[in-house]
């Protein structure tokens, strides 16, 4: 009898563990996101463990990231957003919105650029998120996660960031 019932849970437990065969294949990890564009409909998007980085257009954010999709041939997981790259406008709507629907880290770092777009095909996710870290641990900008910045808008209606520049240099701005 003992026998049986350790069988049975050893069969159990085999059967309700692990991931569903091959899902995690066909998804991609978005690491780094650029949204900019008045409606912020223009997205550029960088993924864990894969080279180039995917751009696309649309009617607002989520019809760019669908289009996105398309084009990267697969669906787009944002659970593990690093990095959201913003161009200073609508910035309370956006980040609300990235946070309540994209379901993003809270975790996620907020940085400004002028021309994020370039900045995420260029260089690394990886690298630019080091950069803003390394901005923020030597005081050149205050702590930008997803969080604190929304908070910030939310009361005073602007917030401090890291700004991430073509040449490599780091500064701070404020966003709105």
């Amino acid at each position: 009898m003992r026998r049986l019932f350790i069988s049975a849970t050893a069969c159990f437990l085999l059967l309700t563990t692990g991931c569903a065969s091959g899902k995690i294949h066909e998804r991609s990890y978005l690491r780094a996101v650029n949204v900019n564009g008045a409606n912020n409909d223009s997205v550029t998007m960088a993924f864990f463990d894969e080279k180039e980085a995917v751009s696309a257009c649309g009617e607002d954010i989520d019809s760019a990231r669908h289009k996105a999709e398309l084009k990267n041939g697969r669906s787009v997981f944002t659970g593990y957003t690093e990095l959201l790259i913003v161009d200073g406008r609508n910035c309370c709507r956006l980040l609300e919105h990235m946070l309540n629907n994209w379901k993003v880290s809270p975790s996620c770092m907020i940085v400004y650029s002028s021309d994020g777009e370039k900045l995420l095909s260029d260089q690394s996710a990886e690298k630019l998120k080091g950069i803003a870290e390394q901005a923020v641990k030597k005081g050149i900008a205050p702590e930008c996660d997803i969080i604190t910045v929304l908070g910030k808008l939310c009361t005073k209606q602007c917030a401090e960031v890291a700004e991430l520049r073509a040449d490599g240099t780091v500064g701070c701005r404020i966003i709105y």
